[in-house]
């Protein structure tokens, strides 16, 4: 690779360089919240209060009222730090100024190094980075982002924040202790009873390491991803993903990381479950697993090229010498798995899924994956790496909060709405755009998506309810006006109890017109719609149809083939959610998030099953919250009676010769062939 090739004719993909980065960006004024403690902050019109607030809370520091420049020939006037005017002090408010920072000072620091080849280059980069970041295409957790440019744009010293650990016990099992239970050794009575074993009624979280699996693909286990990517904003016109802003996206984080000396902070993706159903995709298809499978591949193999490219600019990390062998072992076995190998793995315990290639919707997509792992690998053995653990899928609340997104990693759509702030600063549920867009995909009317609509999200308004309507209301001694002010207030609320109260048909109505005690209106327990005679079933009728049900479940006009596409929360099973996480697990540097719930009742037995079929399946971690409100049975595998009685798993299980080594390692339970490879259970993905 030729000297300064990385950085020296940086693309434009979303800027023109013709106008400011943020010239086309609608902003409002800085929002205070009604919060004084809390700094007002400027922002883009389409951030919500919510996504403001979180931003100004952590990433709003106190700085100089006045500055001066502080001039350096060398350097571009724009590029120039800043210091301290004065000792007055105010408070950073606007995301303008925090974006600029973050990457001016990185670019900054890129130019004092030599990695840019000209202005020109500098400017694309701070240009483009800034408009991904105020567009959210690409976000980093408000905590991370507070400190960064401190010292070159305000001459303030900070200390970069610390990655944020859960603090919660994870438990480390091994492969023996995975031969145990299936051996009925003591492991399976000292092991998982102690770890499962569930007393009371409250919410437990059990949160377990597959230490075995995750030394094998020579992985890390830090915090969740801190920084993140949107692949629903980052799409052709037809909806298709956009691979060359894809990797647009996870360059400028990678280099913005690098910079500020955050190696230590993991890339996730945002939307994922959204675009899938946008495609037209069910999250539990073969196709959806492979699409998902897919985005992961090139999202990491793009962040592992940026970080060899910074490696040859700046040197590879000290841990890639020392470890060498083990990393790039590892990285040839995400490359094979890129292209579909079966089992041609190098020491690997157990069998990993492969990219199913006939089952991927986007074949352009797959092929660019393949072609930046040829290069990640190719690089990576030239130059090493600065960033040895480039992505990982587990949520991450701060960064769901800052892009305001459907869905984190790999979890599934909770519901089929979304919030939406209207004109009077109400939030009100609509109809999230992946489900018009796939409605859309399959044909139907307008009409037809006009109606799914409303059983999803509801309409908003008591006008032709059923039970509770306007004509009931009238009949129940209502006045028009009283009906305009309730209508009014319905999309302000979630329930209709909450808008037919005394406060919003008014007191003085309810006490001279409805003739109720004043006793009676102020209890906290009245209900009013119970005083006018709607029951309970009336309620919760005119409820739905107000409010919709949140899901198409039961909706008359949905084609029964199209129902799996719409599935979302407690409709997508577990077992759906571990061939998701198991088809993405190959893929990505650190952990999928898998994250299932399970009910209290046969905790030892069920947490134990979903361990082995997480394990089986390749998986590096598992968190299982066992929830007293989950009390549907779960649909078991039958895998610890299966495995058990079978005692080992053979090469003869598998279709092609095994040409795996097992690196040694000796198990009671799950005797290996030393001519054989992995270790695999014989259920499918």
């Amino acid at each position: 690779m030729k000297k300064h090739a990385f950085l020296s004719t940086f693309a434009r993909l979303f800027t023109r360089g013709v106008e400011d980065a943020y010239a086309a960006i609608p902003f409002k004024s800085a929002e205070s919240f009604g919060d004084e403690a809390m700094p007002a902050l400027a922002a883009p019109a389409f951030w919500s209060h919510e996504a403001i607030a979180v931003m100004a809370e952590a990433a709003c520091p106190a700085i100089p009222a006045a500055l001066r420049a502080v001039e350096e020939n060398t350097v571009p006037s724009w590029l120039w730090r800043h210091k301290a005017a004065g000792t007055n002090h105010v408070t950073e408010g606007d995301l303008r100024d925090i974006f600029n920072r973050v990457v001016g000072s990185a670019g900054a620091k890129a130019w004092k190094l030599g990695l840019f080849s000209n202005e020109k280059n500098a400017r694309a980069f701070y240009d483009e980075a800034r408009y991904a970041l105020m567009q959210r295409h690409i976000a980093i957790t408000p905590e991370i982002i507070a400190p960064m440019g401190l010292d070159w744009v305000y001459g303030i010293d900070a200390k970069p924040a610390a990655a944020k650990r859960t603090g919660k016990t994870v438990h480390k099992i091994s492969n023996a202790e995975i031969d145990g239970m299936l051996g009925k050794t003591k492991h399976k009575t000292d092991i998982w009873k102690k770890i499962f074993a569930v007393k009371g009624k409250q919410e437990t979280a059990v949160s377990v390491r597959l230490s075995d699996i995750a030394g094998d693909w020579h992985s890390t286990s830090p915090a969740p991803a801190q920084a993140a990517i949107d692949v629903m904003q980052l799409r052709h016109n037809d909806g298709s993903v956009n691979s060359d802003a894809l990797k647009q996206v996870v360059r400028l984080l990678v280099i913005i990381l690098d910079l500020h000396e955050r190696n230590d902070v993991t890339i996730g993706v945002a939307n994922i479950a959204p675009l899938l159903m946008a495609l037209g995709l069910g999250y539990d298809s073969d196709a959806g697993r492979a699409m998902a499978a897919s985005i992961a591949a090139l999202v990491t193999a793009e962040g592992l090229v940026a970080s060899a490219e910074m490696a040859a600019l700046r040197g590879a990390d000290a841990v890639f010498a020392d470890e060498r062998d083990a990393i790039m072992r590892g990285l040839r076995n995400h490359r094979r798995a890129v292209y579909g190998d079966a089992n041609d793995y190098e020491k690997l315990s157990v069998l990993p899924a492969s990219l199913p290639l006939k089952n991927c919707p986007d074949l352009a997509l797959v092929a660019e994956a393949q072609r930046q792992w040829d290069e990640a690998l190719v690089l990576a053995r030239v130059y090493g790496l600065r960033r040895l653990s480039v992505t990982d899928m587990t949520p991450n609340a701060a960064l769901a909060m800052t892009m305001e997104s459907a869905s984190q990693g790999l979890a599934p759509l909770h519901g089929l709405t979304m919030m939406q702030q209207n004109e009077d600063d109400c939030y009100v549920a609509v109809l999230h755009p992946a489900v018009g867009e796939a409605l859309a995909r399959l044909d139907y009317s307008r009409d037809g998506i006009k109606t799914l609509g409303q059983h999803i999200a509801g309409t908003h308004s008591l006008h032709a309810a059923p039970a509770v309507n306007h004509r009931s209301l009238r009949n129940a001694g209502l006045s028009a006006s009283v009906i305009e002010n309730i209508e009014a207030y319905i999309p302000c609320v979630n329930s209709i109890r909450l808008a037919i109260t005394p406060w919003v048909v008014g007191v003085d109505f309810c006490k001279n017109t409805l003739k109720i005690s004043a006793k009676k209106i102020e209890s906290p327990r009245f209900d009013l719609l119970a005083h006018l005679g709607f029951d309970e079933d009336a309620v919760k009728a005119a409820d739905a149809f107000c409010y919709g049900h949140n899901t198409a479940r039961n909706a008359r006009i949905l084609n029964i083939r199209h129902r799996a596409l719409f599935a979302c929360g407690a409709e997508i099973s577990t077992e759906a959610r571990l061939r998701m996480a198991a088809s993405v697990q190959s893929f990505i540097s650190c952990d999928t998030g898998a994250d299932i719930a399970l009910p209290v009742a046969g905790s030892v037995a069920r947490g134990t099953e979903m361990v082995l079929a997480a394990w089986q399946r390749g998986l590096k971690s598992l968190k299982i919250v066992f929830d007293p409100t989950v009390e549907a049975p779960i649909a078991r595998s039958g895998l610890v009676r299966r495995l058990t009685a079978k005692g080992h798993v053979a090469a003869k299980t598998f279709k092609t010769p095994v040409r795996l080594s097992h690196g040694g390692k000796s198990h009671t339970a799950l005797s290996i062939k030393k001519s054989t490879g992995a270790r695999r259970g014989t259920q499918k993905h």
